[in-house]
């Protein structure tokens, strides 16, 4: 997916003390030299505070290349060794957590994550640039076309009131990769993609001449990376629009490409070449494009989203070469594969509703997540049992055989809350939600609240007002 760019670019912006030759690395796209010298520096450092930071880059790092279980064990590591408050931890797990999520395609967990940043007030601005960043990625991964654009104008205002020019310059190039892909699918030649046309059916058109704006080279400037995608996207546009010698001037990129050595990213190059040659029907380019994606016959990929284009686009160069019944078996299937997307990304509508508007989610949960598996028993066991009155964290540690300190230790190093903190905003999330349900039946604050084992009016006052700034009866009343 494209999203390791814009991941790169974030994740440098949001570093302000990274060393300068790393900066220099990631925007060069020297990213495994980058994470070769973290990781040096990171075994070396002993100063707590400076390895935190270098072993927290280093798992962006990670991420970037695909090397997502080192990764993960990066930012557990990051975290441990964080010596802020209980606040920046409980930011910094939802960030890193939705930014993991986001590589598997966990879109429901990583929009989660990184809402919870949003709602965050002791978030700062770049966290929620970046957070902001990682929610036009995944909604663009879904194809909420709409979505995305609000999503878009969201980041440029907040851009707009940072002193780095740059996080103005990554929105400009994000919204003009945006446009470019949408500009893409929406080619005559390329009518009958199931997937992406199903969402485009309902979406209001954007204005030509917003579509046909020229790049933000002057934006970009500075930022090498971002630089080089959007060259490249001119010259895609040019092959589209049927310029066959645009292939020869994106060789540089494409050279470039494999030399950065991310898997992911070179398919996904490999992949928007190929549908631009086909809505250039230019099935010869298409194919030899098709041909250099890596693990492209395995069959687990057969469930990976970037899947869907490649047999699009097999199929098409087939009906392009008049090899009619060849198209018609692999289009069949990839028709197929489309539905379970479409079907599957249908019942995400409310949850991103929710996320792209002011009011408080309800959706998929992300907290077990951001724990280690085994915690993630106790997590459950606590979800199971939050209507208890008497549920303790003694109660909740013995079911998974470990002591309360140590139980207490792991959810502050992973999550920033301790089991009866998490207990405590859990029920007040179920309370909120109850209350703001216009299809439950609320005669009592109080009844509600004993629902989810809170007792006392005082207890349940504080601790809603705490969450929500206002008592639960100016909830009730709106």
């Amino acid at each position: 997916m494209f999203s390791a760019i814009y991941f790169a670019v974030a994740s440098m912006l949001s570093s302000p003390n990274a060393p300068e030759i790393t900066v220099s690395q990631i925007l060069g796209g020297r990213w495994s030299e980058a994470a070769n010298l973290l990781g040096r520096r990171a075994e070396a450092d002993a100063g707590l505070k400076a390895e935190a930071t270098d072993v927290q880059l280093l798992g962006d790092l990670q991420l970037m290349t695909g090397r997502l279980e080192d990764a993960e064990g990066s930012y557990r590591r990051a975290q441990k060794l964080l010596q802020g408050s209980r606040d920046e931890l409980r930011i910094l797990s939802c960030r890193n957590t939705g930014w993991q999520a986001l590589f598997r395609e966990q879109f429901s967990v990583a929009l989660n994550c990184f809402k919870r940043v949003m709602d965050e007030a002791e978030a700062s601005a770049e966290q929620k640039l970046d957070s902001l960043v990682g929610m036009t990625l995944v909604l663009y991964q879904l194809g909420s076309t709409q979505a995305v654009c609000a999503q878009l104008d969201e980041l440029a205002a907040c851009a707009a009131r940072h002193a780095d020019a740059r996080w103005r310059a990554l929105e400009k190039a994000l919204r003009w990769d945006f446009l470019s892909q949408y500009d893409l699918h929406r080619a005559d030649t390329l009518a009958d993609h199931v997937y992406w046309r199903s969402e485009a059916v309902d979406f209001l058109p954007l204005a030509a001449s917003d579509i046909h704006a020229p790049a933000p080279h002057a934006h970009c400037a500075s930022l090498a990376l971002l630089a080089d995608r959007l060259r490249y996207l001119e010259r895609l546009r040019a092959l589209a629009a049927g310029k066959a010698l645009a292939i020869d001037t994106m060789e540089p990129h494409v050279q470039w490409v494999r030399q950065l050595g991310v898997a992911e990213y070179r398919r996904r190059v490999n992949l928007e070449i190929a549908l631009a040659a086909v809505a250039a029907s230019s099935p010869n380019v298409a194919e030899a494009m098709l041909a250099q994606c890596e693990g492209a016959s395995l069959q687990h990929n057969q469930h990976a989203r970037w899947y869907l284009d490649y047999q699009y686009c097999l199929a098409k160069v087939r009906q392009l070469q008049g090899r009619i019944q060849e198209f018609s078996q692999l289009y069949g299937r990839y028709a197929f594969a489309s539905m379970r997307f479409v079907r599957a990304d249908a019942t995400m509508v409310s949850l991103i509703n929710s996320l792209t508007s002011q009011g408080r989610q309800s959706g998929a949960d992300d907290i077990s997540a951001r724990l280690p598996g085994k915690y993630r028993r106790a997590y459950r066991y606590m979800m199971e049992n939050l209507d208890q009155r008497d549920l303790s964290v003694r109660e909740i540690a013995t079911h998974i055989g470990v002591t309360e300190r140590a139980m207490q230790a792991v959810f502050k190093s992973s999550l920033g809350l301790s089991p009866s903190q998490l207990i405590r905003r859990q029920r007040m999330e179920r309370i909120h939600r109850n209350l703001t349900d216009d299809g439950d039946s609320v005669t009592s604050v109080l009844d509600v609240a004993k629902k989810w084992g809170v007792q006392h009016r005082s207890t349940l006052i504080n601790n809603y007002r705490q969450f929500f700034h206002e008592a639960p009866s100016e909830t009730l009343a709106r």
